[in-house]
């Protein structure tokens, strides 16, 4: 990959203002949380158009398109199952299904414009999955069903990252690609979806819906084996990230990786540390 076609900063915070703006509605602000963008898929995802070969200004486009289906879908996960009986909260709720709708009918409108007919279909397919995936890990929680390690991070990554591997496995050009590409998506999804558990369990000392939930539910287990378990988790989720980024070639997009992966390495290392001072 040649040097002008290294995406840099600059241009991943340029696609999430765009991402932004397009969202951007003052009354709806006022009611609804928006949440926050997965920036580092995002990173990876205009990384690996560009390797493809892809201009920049069309990687924009998906990459925008991409983050807008995301956010409608994290912003229906807001919708709480009971509400109190106030007019305030009544409105909380009709306005943050609509915000999802709404941020999620924007990426079709700018695909739509930009004669991107190949990414509609590969996104609206995704979020169907995405959904489903959503429904089957709900009811499992709602019936206590026991999901196995597998089971769970099927489910949890394919809410997680399926927009971004759909949109892998539209355009990859290579099988080996699309599985390098795919996978690292995943694990890196799972590093950050775990740490974020971790960080919940000591700083707020509750558990999250998550992994850690689905550690706990199992026969006999303590907060502190959840814990512990977490912490192992993360862990060894990065050492596959940074395996993986070791194969990789050519090395200029390895070292960019790298430094990706090193974020998630950082933060453990700074919340272990807040940790022993404690």
């Amino acid at each position: 990959m040649s040097k002008e076609l290294s995406p840099n900063v600059e241009e991943v915070r340029s696609i999430i203002e765009q991402i932004y703006k397009r969202i951007t509605h003052s009354y709806v602000e006022h009611y609804v949380d928006v949440p926050s963008m997965a920036e580092n898929r995002l990173e990876l995802l205009y990384l690996f158009l560009l390797e493809q070969g892809m201009p920049k200004e069309k990687a924009s486009v998906l990459c925008t398109a991409t983050g807008l289906v995301q956010l409608g879908l994290d912003t229906h996960e807001l919708v709480k199952n009971e509400y109190d009986s106030s007019q305030s909260a009544e409105r909380n709720r009709q306005l943050t299904v609509l915000a999802g709708d709404y941020y999620s009918s924007r990426y079709y409108h700018l695909l739509a414009s930009a004669g991107e007919i190949q990414a509609i279909q590969a996104l609206s397919a995704a979020i169907q999955r995405v959904n489903e995936a959503k429904m089957r890990l709900y009811i499992a929680g709602r019936d206590s069903k026991t999901l196995s390690d597998e089971e769970y991070w099927e489910l949890r990554n394919t809410i997680d990252t399926g927009l971004y591997v759909a949109v892998v496995e539209e355009y990859s050009d290579s099988a080996e690609r699309r599985r390098f590409w795919s996978d690292l998506m995943k694990q890196t999804a799972k590093v950050e979806s775990v740490i974020g558990e971790w960080e919940q369990l000591k700083w707020q000392e509750q558990v999250p819906f998550g992994f850690a939930r689905f550690l706990l539910q199992k026969p006999g287990a303590t907060l502190a084996q959840v814990l512990s378990g977490v912490e192992g988790k993360a862990l060894e989720l990065i050492g596959l990230c940074e395996q993986m980024v070791r194969t990789l070639h050519p090395a200029e997009t390895r070292n960019m990786l790298a430094s990706i992966t090193a974020r998630y390495s950082h933060r453990i290392s700074r919340l272990k540390k807040v940790i022993e001072e404690m």
